[in-house]
């Protein structure tokens, strides 16, 4: 949102600054100097504006509700600019700041404005080629002379779209692997902390929230006696295992290691058994498991429980877990929240 307010700032106050300096160049044999200067006064004083308000109130503009406006302003000040100069100079030299709206529409703005863009500046290359060929009495093809300005203009447009797209699309592959443990392709701690509110949010009337952390029993072992290899697999086969016993709405975390965490409502702690001992039962009867067992604690509290509470029932949690481990592994515990 702050690049688009600073692409704003300064292709306003370009498109301004340019009409402004243009204001106080000399010119002789004007084919119409009172339009021409007209124009340019238009130019600055809107792009000037746009630009200011961009700079002291970028609250205004950042969002996507004037984004329309935005598009038909950019269109409006580059197509007077450049009438501006065919009046008051008989040139278009600045023509190319057509390519300016094309690039703020296609970079910065609602991507669904690109096929309007598309049409604003083809039919401003239109006038503008029409103007050339009638002010300045060339005897030119315009409309050979306009197809020839509006597609570099309209394929740079396509071109920053496709740049843009690819760069969202990367910086959302990038938030996701930010989010996601790559060896098991679960959450990570992180998300576990971000969205476990979403999680409480959802549960259903009658149901509670549990929270179920699992460790995997003399993991160690495995890799001292096959490799790390090996144990990576046991992991991925443990998560794989994981994923088929949730639900919809459950959360599946990897804290780090061999340690996981399993979110889920449920409306009592005899249902919240019964899942992780299925969960149990199924892993170790997979060859992949490579005979390691798995050892669980519980806590199952409230449906009003809050995310500012979610360190201390990770702490109860791992409580029980502690004391399945002292009591022999390979078992569940409760423990109450």
């Amino acid at each position: 949102m702050r690049v688009k307010g600073w692409a704003l700032a300064l292709f306003f106050f370009g498109g301004g600054l340019m009409s402004l300096l243009a204001l106080a160049l000399p010119t002789h044999g004007a084919p119409d100097p009172v339009g021409g200067r007209l124009l340019f006064g238009v130019t600055a004083s809107v792009g000037l504006g746009l630009s200011l308000l961009a700079w002291a109130r970028p609250q205004v503009l950042l969002g996507k509700r004037f984004d329309e406006l935005l598009m038909v302003l950019g269109n409006a000040c580059s197509l007077t600019s450049t009438l501006g100069e065919t009046l008051l100079f008989g040139t278009q030299y600045s023509v190319m700041v057509l390519l300016w709206p094309m690039v703020l529409t296609a970079g910065f703005l609602r991507r669904r404005l690109l096929g309007w863009q598309v049409a604003f500046s083809s039919v401003a290359v239109a006038v503008l080629a029409f103007t050339n060929d009638r002010v300045l009495m060339r005897g030119e093809v315009w409309p050979l002379e306009a197809l020839l300005t509006a597609i570099p203009v309209a394929f740079t447009g396509l071109a920053v779209a496709f740049f843009r797209s690819a760069a969202v699309q990367e910086a959302q592959e990038l938030a996701r692997l930010g989010r996601t443990d790559p060896l098991t392709g679960l959450s990570n701690r992180r998300v576990l902390f971000d969205e476990f509110a979403g999680v409480v949010a959802a549960t259903l009337p009658g149901q509670r929230v549990a929270l179920v952390m699992l460790d995997l029993d003399h993991f160690k072992q495995v890799n001292d006696r096959y490799g790390h290899q090996t144990g990576d697999e046991v992991l991925r086969c443990f998560a794989q295992t994981l994923q088929t016993h949730a639900q919809g709405g459950d959360l599946l975390v990897r804290m780090g290691g061999e340690e996981f965490v399993w979110v889920m409502a449920e409306p009592d702690t005899d249902a919240v058994v019964r899942r992780v001992e299925a969960l149990r039962a199924a892993y170790a009867a997979r060859p992949e498991s490579r005979a390691v067992t798995v050892s669980a604690g519980v806590v199952h509290c409230a449906a009003d429980v809050t995310a500012a509470q979610l360190s201390a029932l990770l702490g109860a949690a791992d409580a029980a877990l502690y004391r399945a481990k002292e009591e022999g592994r390979n078992r569940t515990r409760v423990d109450a929240a």
